[in-house]
């Protein structure tokens, strides 16, 4: 038998079904100090910091900041060099795998093809029709004389870096208001841009 029940916007149905992505899990399981510091340094994989460079970055007092690298230290995940009497810190790349994938700060490929939208000519709207998955998303653009080839570059280019396809349709203004009154676009829309 499944339990259910709900706490602080989430809501957890058994073992097997938790609905939660596993960034949040991390960041709700753990000390959101080691956490910041974690997150500092696996979005900076090559840097080297001293001990009070890490506090001022991530805003967590000195004291804190040597017993939490103490204990990441422990766990090899930071490599510690020695410079006469100071020590910089640097992520353990071969260590740190399972946490870079789970905290890295990725820009989404949504994020980059919402940012290049307005470089596009003749575009009115953008509009997120349905839900976006894991690897892929359904937009309308909405526009005039839209250039289709710049949305196909862009759409390869997001493809080919983020593994994730955008399915598109180009319609008029005209064209979408008919197909909306005709009920074609049912469901959840979401607008990503809009000039008007």
């Amino acid at each position: 038998m499944e339990q259910c029940f709900k706490k602080e916007n989430f809501i957890y149905l058994g073992v097997s079904a938790l609905v939660m992505d596993k960034k949040k899990i991390l960041e709700t399981l753990f000390d959101q100090k080691i956490i910041k510091i974690l997150k500092m340094f696996i979005n900076h994989p090559d840097e080297q910091y001293y001990l009070r460079e890490i506090a001022k970055i991530t805003k967590v007092p000195p004291a804190s900041t040597y017993r939490i690298l103490k204990t990441m230290m422990g766990l090899e995940l930071l490599n510690e060099a020695k410079f006469k009497h100071l020590k910089t810190y640097s992520l353990n790349k071969e260590n740190s795998g399972m946490f870079a994938e789970l905290l890295e700060d990725k820009r989404s490929a949504m994020v980059e093809f919402t940012d290049f939208i307005p470089s596009v000519e003749g575009i009115d709207m953008v509009i997120l029709h349905g839900k976006e998955e894991a690897d892929k998303a359904s937009v309308l653009i909405v526009g005039r004389s839209v250039n289709q080839d710049n949305i196909r570059e862009k759409t390869v280019e997001i493809k080919e870096k983020y593994k994730f396809n955008i399915i598109y349709l180009i319609l008029s203004p005209e064209q979408y208001e008919q197909m909306l009154s005709m009920g074609l676009y049912p469901g959840k829309k979401v607008m990503l841009f809009s000039k008007v």
